[in-house]
């Protein structure tokens, strides 16, 4: 794997989640990143500090199509360690999977809203990626909120919730402006890129 070139801005960033990661009792923290600021980055560097520790992490992902682009660099970086989890699998790979998970041979989970409930030995980070797609709320039996569960396996395990988006929840940000989570912020590009102008049309004015 070649090395994480942090910027300042995502320096700075992950020096303050690495250590909310190594409070005692690390609660929640938002990382409110532009599109292209780098989150990814700051997540790998996180998890190599997690694994540093012997304890392991889980990744979500809103949708099964976001899950091979990040799967590549979880790959190449941490090789066989990685397991991923979603309902494409069939049910004999989702059990191997599982096996491997449990017995500790993978301890990083990267996966669609079910590998909330993967079984990693001394869960020490969960990542929410893209936390405010309403796909992290189940609508079937058993119905249930990946965001509820993933914050209660943080407390129960004394470890770090991470919801990240460059457009967060109405409420993971009131919370996070009110101080009941921490606060994180990338707004700038990975390599300077330029963020796009934005013009607001009033439609009423263009249609008469």
């Amino acid at each position: 794997p070649k090395p994480l070139l942090l910027t300042p801005q995502q320096q700075a960033a992950y020096d303050s989640l690495s250590a909310r990661l190594q409070d005692a009792s690390p609660g929640t923290a938002l990382l409110y990143g532009v599109t292209g600021s780098g989150k990814t980055v700051a997540y790998l560097r996180l998890i190599d500090d997690c694994l540093a520790a012997g304890r392991g992490a889980i990744v979500l992902v809103p949708e099964i199509a976001l899950t091979p682009q990040l799967l590549r660099q979880f790959s190449v970086r941490y090789g066989a360690r990685v397991a991923v989890l979603h309902i494409a699998l069939r049910i004999c790979e989702r059990y191997e999977t599982w096996k491997r998970i449990r017995s500790g041979d993978a301890d990083v989970v990267l996966g669609t809203r079910s590998a909330v409930f993967a079984p990693v030995r001394d869960l020490g980070l969960l990542i929410v990626d893209e936390e405010q797609e309403h796909t992290y709320r189940s609508e079937s039996a058993p119905r249930y909120s990946a965001h509820e569960v993933a914050r209660q396996r943080a407390a129960e395990n004394g470890a770090l919730l991470l919801l990240a988006s460059a457009t967060p929840s109405t409420e993971s940000f009131y919370a996070a402006q009110h101080g009941r989570t921490q606060l994180v912020r990338l707004t700038q590009r990975y390599g300077g890129n330029p963020l796009p102008t934005v013009q607001i049309v009033d439609m009423r004015a263009e249609l008469a």
